[in-house]
């Protein structure tokens, strides 16, 4: 076993290590390098593959953990060391995949239509779920005793909650374990995240086997469309307080996951008819069996639609909730530009 690291310079040599191990995923594009983040930067994934991190709120607060190491101290001291911990995790999240992903590929899908939305709601939720067991892997609970025990929010309150929503609805429809989804898109990078979601629906729903092959493609690629478009609306509550934003977020997927099991129980109804047009297609005609997906999928999912007008922050929401603390706040882990300013 690998020795747990006793300062923050080990930290940062080992701590990439231990993301890949407890992710399970294949890979990082993670290039060894450390540099601190630019102004209003909290933690950013660089497309080179350097890590970027705030003196201020993630390099200081680590600095002070392993200076004051074994002792006991304040809740609000341990909630800064998490936070920094939880932002480090996240940004690592953003640089695993597959075998032979690269950043460049990375960068193009990032860009698309929900890219950002998913990943940044992805590595969020993951990093917060798997963060005790980083500090255990790292040995960092004995290094801050008691740091298992605090708790500190979620960023990214606009795209969590809706995506802990569907990743759930995900697990249940195709009977895996909980969580397991989340875990699965984790370990892509946004080249491969929502293709990912497409395969669980389409493979836990009828329509794998009620769809003619040669329709699969433009089905699954109009039903990709629909859950995009849904989940680039969600930046909509992007400008707003946690509170209102997680509301919203949730609300939102909420809607989405009836919409969507409502279309495709549509769906699936069209490509079973007897007489459906669909499995009576002319292979002399394949502008006319392109189509058929468009009609069944496509027009079906119009229902997922996104908001269609912009939210008031004064809206009431179930709770009073605190702003993100400063920490969290200016966290911007990844441009979907092409050309980062830092």
């Amino acid at each position: 076993m690998t020795a747990a690291p006793t300062s923050l310079a080990t930290l940062l040599q080992k701590h990439a290590r231990a993301a890949l191990r407890i992710s399970r995923a294949d890979q990082t594009a993670w290039n060894g390098k450390v540099v601190e983040a630019g102004e209003g930067i909290l933690g950013l994934a660089h497309w080179d593959g350097t890590l970027h991190l705030d003196r201020d709120c993630i390099l200081d607060p680590l600095q002070e953990m392993y200076d004051r190491s074994g002792e006991h101290q304040s809740e609000a001291a341990l909630i800064r060391y998490r936070e920094a911990l939880v932002t480090l995790l996240h940004e690592q999240s953003h640089f695993l995949g597959p075998t032979g992903s690269t950043q460049e590929a990375a960068r193009s899908a990032f860009k698309l239509l929900g890219g950002r939305h998913l990943e940044e709601g992805v590595a969020e939720a993951w990093a917060h779920d798997s963060l005790n067991t980083y500090i255990h892997k790292l040995g960092i609970d004995k290094v801050a005793p008691g740091i298992t025990e605090t708790r500190s929010q979620p960023s990214y309150a606009a795209f969590v909650p809706a995506v802990r929503l569907l990743t759930a609805d995900l697990d249940r429809q195709a009977q895996l374990p909980p969580g397991e989804s989340l875990r699965l898109l984790n370990r892509q990078t946004a080249e491969g995240q929502w293709s990912t979601v497409v395969n669980l629906i389409y493979h836990s729903s009828r329509l794998s086997q009620l769809v003619p092959p040669d329709q699969e493609p433009a089905a699954r690629f109009h039903l990709e469309e629909a859950l995009r478009t849904s989940f680039h609306a969600l930046e909509t509550y992007e400008p707003f307080p946690r509170g209102f934003a997680t509301s919203r977020s949730h609300a939102a997927g909420t809607r989405l996951i009836t919409l969507l099991h409502q279309e495709l129980a549509t769906a699936e109804k069209h490509y079973d008819a007897p007489t459906s047009p669909a499995l009576n297609h002319s292979r002399q005609r394949p502008a006319t069996t392109s189509a058929q997906p468009k009609a069944a999928i496509h027009h079906a999912l119009a229902g997922v639609a996104p908001p269609t007008h912009q939210p008031s922050p004064q809206t009431p929401s179930p709770s009073p909730s605190p702003s993100p603390s400063p920490a969290r706040a200016i966290s911007n882990s990844r441009s979907p530009t092409s050309d980062l300013s830092l």
